[in-house]
Order: C-alpha cells, then structure tokens, then sequence
C-alpha cells in the first residue's frame, strides 16, 4: 500500500482528483488543510477510508514533516504560482515523488535535476493541451492550428493563475510558432474557432506558451497557432479590466460574478482541437468535456498512479509515456469526456470539425 498525501482536497481539482484515487485499492490516502470541517465534508463525499490532517501549507516546517512520512504528494492546492515550489521542494528534500497540476517553467526548469521522480503541470493546459498536440502526430505536416477554452465556472485559484500565465515570460501572449520563431499576429489573422465545439458567439486570442515550444520542438514542427477561445463577453470584459489593476480583490469577484452571468442559463462546455494539416488533407483531435475542473483531477490522479515507476527528475505532463493510455484513462475517469479524431479535407472552415 502507497500512503499519499493529497494536498488541496477541498478544491474543485483536489475533490477531483480525490474522487478517482478513491477508487483503487492500493493507495492509503490522507488529506491534509487548514479547514478540518471542510476536509470531514470532502471526506464524507466519498466511498473508503482517508485520513485527515490539519496542515497550513504555506507553513513551511509543517510541509516538511508532512511528506516525509508519503510515499506520493500531491499538490493541488491554488494557485499554484504562490504555492507549489515550496511544496515541491519540501517533497524532493525528503525523496519523495511528486505530482502537481500547476507548476511554470521557471519551477520545472529549476529542478529539472530533481533526485525524485516529479511531473508538473498535469492539468488541462498545460497538460492535456500538449499531450492532444503529441497523439496527433503530424508525420505529414508541419502546421498545426489549435483551439482551446469554453464556457466554464472559475475559481479564485484558476482566475490567479490565468493572470500569472499573461505575465510567464515564457509565455507569449498574442503570438504564434512560424517557421520555429515566435511571430505576434494580430486576432485578425486568427482562424474562427470551429462552430461544432465552440457553439454561440466566441473570441480567439492566440497564445504561445512554454509547453507548446516545447512540443513543437519534440515533433519537429515549426508551425503552430494556439488560440485560447472565450465563451462569454462579461467575464473576458472583466478578465481585461482585472489585467490592468494589479489583480485587486474587488476586481477578482467581478470577474468570479461575470463568469456566474455568462454561465446563466446555459450549459458549461470545454474543448481542445487541434489540426495538421497537408496539401492532401489534415488530420484533427477532439477533445470535450463538461468540466475541466475534473479532467484536471482526473490527469493528476494518473500522474500519482505512475510517477514512482518514473525516472527521477522534473517531467511535464505532456512527455509521459503512453499519451493514448492517458486519455482512454481519462475519458473512463471523467463522466462525459471523450476523445475523437478525424481526416479531413485541407481546408478546415468554421463548424466543419
């Protein structure tokens, strides 16, 4: 039996995440925070036996103690910019394996060396996004178009760390891979998002971050447009005002209110497609969900299962071996996700996906 150590578990990816692991037989499992009330409902919620622990986890000394005594931590405790290197390093000081759903480049890069087995940024993207990006295999193309978002709740945590990703350095918001450099195009230039997996009236806005570059350069492609789609006026209205403030509180719940008014009355949806295309077709990925939140649950729940048998240093989540055995995991784990694929003809128009 593993004893893992799941931090963050009363988050909407934490319950996630816990939700799945709860399920097999073969890990003892205790969660740990601050809220013990909270942590008795989360526990309450599920079938099996967990342990609780009070733990503050921006307490540094109780983290450390904390982990000696796992076999597996977990950190899905947000945002993660302001919390997960301090807990994955307390993890690697004791030799302990790691998995989070968060974690940048400048984490992964600084302890790439890391004498444990870690993988980071198992979530939807980075994550998911990567991994769609490597199972579409482009042998035959060195262009691929990309489409990425939906209509989901936020959260504080998910709101922070959107923000934080505008400010990555490693990051380049409204630019796009051309001929391997990194170009700024406007959202003019941008191909519509395909009407069949964003429905209703959305935006594109290109997006180039650290694991795109990254893969891109693993396949051997030097031609890659993401675009991050927005479903919802009010919250992208509030996002840009909350870009500019500094990230104020006030800010913040207007951008939490908004995401509520745009959910108003219609079904929450999440989508990632990408195409390659070639001058004798393309070929497309579909991936669909109702609740990223889960998925992203799900992905860390995986990495848990698989990172102790992992060779020791700092993994992204899209490099794990066997891509498909991930996804056919998680579209079993998560109600409702799927994962299609498709030929198609060389030129992809609004809604033909």
């Amino acid at each position: 039996m593993k004893n893992v150590l799941l931090l963050g578990s009363t988050g909407a990816v934490g319950r996630a995440c816990l939700d799945v692991l709860a399920e097999r037989h073969d890990m003892y499992l205790a969660i740990a925070g601050r809220d013990e009330a909270r942590l008795r409902e989360v526990a309450s919620a599920i079938q099996g036996d967990v342990e609780l622990a009070r733990l503050d986890v921006t307490d540094a000394a109780a983290v450390a103690a904390a982990v000696r005594c796992c076999d597996v931590v977990i950190n899905c405790a947000g945002p993660s910019q302001r919390l997960s290197a301090q807990v994955a390093e307390a993890a690697i000081d004791a030799r302990v394996p790691y998995v989070d759903p968060g974690g940048d480049q400048a984490l992964l890069d600084r302890i790439r060396t890391a004498a444990v087995p870690v993988v980071l940024q198992a979530g939807v993207q980075p994550g998911l996004s990567g991994l769609l990006l490597r199972v579409l295999a482009p042998q035959q193309s060195d262009d691929i178009t990309a489409w990425c978002g939906g209509l989901q709740p936020l959260t504080p945590a998910s709101v922070l760390e959107y923000m934080a990703s505008l400010h990555d350095t490693h990051s380049h918001p409204g630019a796009v891979l051309r001929d391997g450099a990194i170009r700024r195009v406007s959202r003019a230039e941008c191909k519509p998002a395909p009407a069949q997996h964003f429905p209703g009236s959305v935006s594109v806005h290109p997006h180039l971050d650290a694991e795109t570059i990254a893969v891109a350069a693993h396949l051997g492609v030097g031609n890659i447009c993401w675009m991050n789609v927005f479903d919802g006026k009010h919250t992208t209205h509030a996002i840009q005002l909350l870009a500019v403030d500094n990230e104020r509180q006030h800010d913040l719940d207007a951008v939490l209110a908004a995401a509520k008014l745009d959910l108003f009355g219609r079904r929450p949806y999440f989508a990632i497609v990408a195409t390659a295309g070639a001058d004798v077709g393309c070929k497309s990925v579909a991936f669909t969900c109702t609740d990223s939140y889960r998925v992203t649950g799900a992905l860390t729940a995986f990495a848990a299962q698989h990172v102790a048998g992992m060779p020791a240093g700092a993994h992204p989540f899209w490099s794990v071996n066997s891509p498909h055995r991930a996804l056919e995991f998680l579209t079993e784990a998560v109600p409702g996700a799927e994962v299609s694929f498709a030929e198609a003809s060389p030129a992809i128009e609004e809604g033909f996906l």
